[in-house]
This record gives structure tokens, sequence and C-alpha cells, in this order.
């Protein structure tokens, strides 16, 4: 398998467990594009919004939301 110099940030199932990296156009296994995509997963959020809880943007409204 080749090393990819290029910021690959996507990749399309092509079966048999194999993706074609966008945009380099490489195919590689399952382990290699997690391995090439781990910086843009998403992180797990709970009660967010732009970074606030609803708590906090309840305090900054100065009222109680309706959710």
């Amino acid at each position: 398998m080749q090393t990819n110099n290029t910021k690959d940030y996507g990749a399309d199932p092509m079966g048999n467990g194999k993706f074609k990296m966008i945009p380099s156009g490489e195919i590689v296994t399952r382990e290699e594009r997690e391995k090439r995509l781990e910086q843009y997963k998403r992180r797990h959020v709970k009660n967010d919004c732009l970074g606030m809880s609803w708590e906090q943007i309840e305090a900054k409204q100065g009222g109680k939301l309706y959710r």
C-alpha cells in the first residue's frame, strides 16, 4: 500500500471492504481509510449548540427556553 501525501477528506465504498479515497482516488482497506480520516472524526456532542449547553444559552438569553 502506498503512502499518500495528499490530504484525503472522504471515501466512497466500493464493496468487498475497499474504499476509494477522495480526492486522491487510491483504493484502500477499511483500516487504512480510518487511519487517513482520523482527523475528520466528528466529536460526540450531547446537548450542544455552538459549543454551549442549553442551560448556558438560557442563562445568556435571560429566561427559560422552550424545548
